[in-house]
């Protein structure tokens, strides 16, 4: 099993490449439909995992 303080950090960095895709939507004019389904998917999962990590600390 995968301990919470282990989840805690994965989650932490899935959120900073999310705000990093976010970014580049706005610096990379020429593959603006990659970084938009990069953040969505990136999002995504960030909140399933964020979710999934208050579920097991509670």
């Amino acid at each position: 099993m995968i301990s919470h303080h282990t989840l805690g950090y994965a989650v932490f960095i899935l959120m900073s490449l999310t705000m990093l895709s976010g970014a580049m939507i706005f610096l990379e004019k020429r593959m603006n439909r990659l970084w938009i389904a990069l953040h969505v998917i990136l999002g995504v999962v960030t909140y399933i995992l964020m979710v999934i990590l208050i579920w097991l600390v509670r």
